[in-house]
C-alpha cells in the first residue's frame, strides 16, 4: 500500500475499534438514529382552535387579523420579527391562491410559504376590510 492510503485505513481501524470497545448502552446510541421526539402537536392545535385562533393558511382574504402564536423554530422567529410579524400585529391576506401567501402587515408586504403560513396562528377579526 501506498503512505496516502495507510492513513486513512489507520483512522478507520481506529473508529471501529472505538465503537467495539463502547459498552452494548453507548454504542447502542451513538449508532442509533435519533427518532423525533413526540411533540404535542395536537393538544397545542387543540388549545388554539378552542381559543378561536386559526393558522393564518387558513385566513380569509382581505380579512383583518391580529397575529397571536409563532410555532416555528427560534431562527425563523428571528427573521419574521425582523420582517414585523411581532405577536399582536395586525395583518390582512392580500393574496391567497394556494401556493405562497401574500400579506400585508404594518404598511408592507410579506410574502410567506404556506408551510410557515400553517404555523402562524391568528385570530380574525370582523367583516372583510374595505367593503
Amino acid at each position: 500500500m501506498t503512505p496516502p492510503l495507510w492513513l486513512p485505513l489507520s483512522l478507520l481501524l481506529a473508529l471501529l475499534v472505538l465503537v467495539v470497545a463502547l459498552p452494548a448502552d453507548g454504542r447502542r446510541r451513538l449508532l442509533a438514529r435519533r427518532a423525533p421526539q413526540p411533540v404535542a402537536v395536537d393538544e397545542r392545535v387543540t388549545e388554539f382552535l378552542a381559543a378561536g385562533l386559526l393558522p393564518l393558511s387558513d385566513c380569509p382574504r382581505d380579512r383583518t387579523a391580529c397575529l397571536r402564536c409563532l410555532q416555528v423554530d427560534r431562527c425563523v422567529v428571528h427573521r419574521l420579527l425582523e420582517l414585523g410579524l411581532t405577536p399582536g400585529v395586525e395583518l390582512r391576506v392580500v393574496q391567497d391562491n394556494g401556493g405562497p401567501m401574500l400579506v400585508s402587515v404594518r404598511g408592507s408586504r410579506v410574502a410567506l410559504g404556506r408551510d410557515l403560513a400553517d404555523n402562524l396562528w391568528v385570530e380574525v377579526d370582523g367583516p372583510p376590510a374595505g367593503r
